[in-house]
């Protein structure tokens, strides 16, 4: 991906995604493992000179040398700039493909809150597999009585973002003849490269009194399930199972942190001037 970008060499890049669970670990990859990594790494380079004697007999390994550390750094840089990519609302978004089932719902409420948490933007919601009015066997009346009711509810619970319908189709979808198919059903006329809504993961806003306020949405949060640690130049926010660190600018290192308040779906974190 790092590579096409690079090199301005393609039209719309497209990434099909793993399951839920595996897509975010993936994703949280460079906020997870940089924070652990850059501290053994400035360990080994401080005290490697007179620890890598010692390994060896030890453990029977030798430590790593300056070559492979530079290299590890160097693959931290590429997902660095992978992240960038990805969470730049003027490049990428995500989509959210969903079945019309509570379950299903309730799984990517879940992972929208999560992608918030890492800076991803979600731009539309596809709820997929949808019983079609052609079908007018009884067998099926249950089936799409409780499909339009969670339709209704995916649409109260994503109400900010566009939803496209894909029908079930009387195939599999595969091939370009039945992909045609499912791209007018989803997209009729509009571009499908176009980002369809923009979205601001998180965002810093004065308070009008020297003071700052730090915004972070959090769609389907739950108050009891975040932690919020602080470091001078960086913020560790935990949702459930996932965390993040937020590294702060420069105006807010010295600044301490007053509230922290979770209203409407976002975190309002009240940075303000220590006092004397």
């Amino acid at each position: 991906m790092n590579k096409y970008a690079e090199a301005n060499d393609f039209d719309v890049l497209i990434v099909d995604a793993a399951p839920t669970a595996e897509t975010l670990r993936l994703l949280s990859l460079p906020d997870t493992s940089r924070w652990w990594f850059q501290r053994i790494m400035s360990l080994m380079r401080g005290a490697g000179k007179f620890l890598r004697p010692l390994t060896k007999p030890l453990i029977g390994a030798e430590m790593p040398d300056t070559d492979t550390l530079d290299s590890i750094n160097g693959l931290f840089d590429t997902l660095d700039k992978v992240r960038d990519l990805l969470s730049d609302p003027d490049h990428s978004s995500l989509r959210l493909v969903i079945n019309p089932e509570r379950m299903v719902i309730k799984e990517t409420q879940r992972t929208y809150t999560y992608l918030n948490l890492y800076g991803y933007a979600v731009d539309a919601v596809l709820c997929n597999r949808i019983i079609p009015d052609t079908v007018t066997d009884p067998y099926f009346d249950l089936w799409k009585k409780q499909q339009a009711e969670n339709i209704e509810f995916i649409s109260e619970a994503f109400g900010q973002l566009p939803l496209l319908r894909a029908p079930l189709f009387d195939e599999e979808v595969g091939g370009f003849d039945t992909l045609r198919r499912l791209a007018d059903a989803l997209y009729g006329d509009t571009n499908p490269a176009e980002i369809m809504m923009r979205e601001q993961a998180h965002r810093i806003e004065p308070d009008g009194n020297s003071g700052y306020y730090l915004i972070v949405p959090l769609p389907f949060a739950e108050k009891g399930d975040m932690d919020l640690y602080r470091a001078k130049d960086e913020l560790t926010l935990r949702v459930g199972p996932y965390r993040r660190n937020i590294v702060l600018p420069y105006a807010l290192w010295n600044l301490d942190i007053a509230n922290a308040r979770f209203e409407q779906a976002r975190l309002r974190i009240h940075f303000v001037r220590a006092e004397a």
